[in-house]
């Protein structure tokens, strides 16, 4: 039996299974998330009362929030998930991507967009950018500017008006309202929920390749430091938005078929158990012949 034809035969029945992020990686996430965050605050003290300068500042928060947005991989290492199912530790992964995904865009990026086309003028190079830093230590109320300029200590388009990288940036308000939807829908047990990380796994990944490339292209005209500035501004703080989204598109795609099996029947067949709280073992959940056809 073909898919199209199985599919003919299923109508949905009712809610997904409940999903949680566990406590210990909600509570493992948020301690990293306190202490990184954390230290960027600190580096953003230590710029303010003189004791580093603005690039140092900037560049060692950039550093700690790229390494940062791998935390997602603890999931799959914390001694307390072991022995929990493959797809509840996909959905644990999932949570903390798009939360820490959120997070950047709510911290800075969506601020950089509002803010940045009044706050920068007449910037060209760095030491432009640095002339400001008597200004940023005038007033603890001035540093909006540190943490608006921060990037532009690797990548000038952040204090230039480059058109294609503040483009690229208008996503992030995208990104933070199907963050918004995906928790609406999981906490309605939608069997649709998980379409959200599958349809949205594509524009990260070609938005990056945009930003990275299109500077590559231009002769890296717009990188104020050598390589080591270049790879943090190109790579190291970009990856993660060009290679875990494809990722979680494949974990969403598992998760969805998941939820879809147990969530339809065959008409005129044997109801699929529908909130079922393990993952199916061989194929024991799966009653309905036309659905088990579906689902391989």
């Amino acid at each position: 039996m073909s898919i199209s034809a199985a599919a003919s035969k299923l109508q949905m029945v009712g809610q997904a299974s409940a999903r949680a992020a566990s406590r210990s990686t909600i509570k493992v996430f948020w301690t990293c998330t306190a202490l990184v965050w954390g230290g960027v605050g600190v580096c953003a003290v230590l710029f303010h009362v003189g004791v580093l300068e603005f690039t140092t500042s900037a560049k060692i928060g950039l550093y700690a929030i790229s390494i940062w947005l791998n935390a997602w991989i603890l999931v799959f290492l914390l001694p307390q998930n072991k022995g929990r199912s493959k797809l509840d530790l996909y959905h644990d992964a999932l949570v903390v991507w798009m939360l820490s995904y959120a997070l950047t865009n709510a911290l800075w990026e969506i601020p950089w967009v509002l803010f940045s086309p009044f706050v920068f003028e007449n910037l060209h190079t760095l030491d432009d950018v640095v002339a400001y830093t008597d200004f940023m230590r005038e007033s603890p109320l001035n540093m909006y500017w540190w943490v608006l300029a921060s990037f532009s200590s690797v990548d000038l388009r952040t204090v230039n008006h480059n058109s294609t990288f503040y483009t690229l940036e208008l996503y992030s308000f995208v990104n933070v309202l199907s963050v918004i939807f995906f928790f609406y829908l999981n906490k309605k047990r939608s069997p649709y929920r998980y379409l959200i990380p599958v349809l949205g796994s594509g524009e990260p990944v070609a938005a990056t390749f945009i930003f990275s490339f299109s500077e590559v292209f231009a002769g890296f005209e717009n990188m104020p430091g050598g390589v080591a500035d270049t790879l943090l501004a190109l790579v190291w703080t970009q990856y993660q938005y060009f290679l875990f989204p494809l990722i979680f598109g494949y974990f969403g795609v598992k998760l969805l078929l998941e939820d879809w099996r147990r969530c339809h029947v065959e008409k005129g067949g044997v109801a699929v158990p529908r909130n079922a709280g393990a993952e199916s073992s061989g194929g024991d959940l799966v009653e309905a012949a036309g659905l088990e056809k579906l689902a391989t």
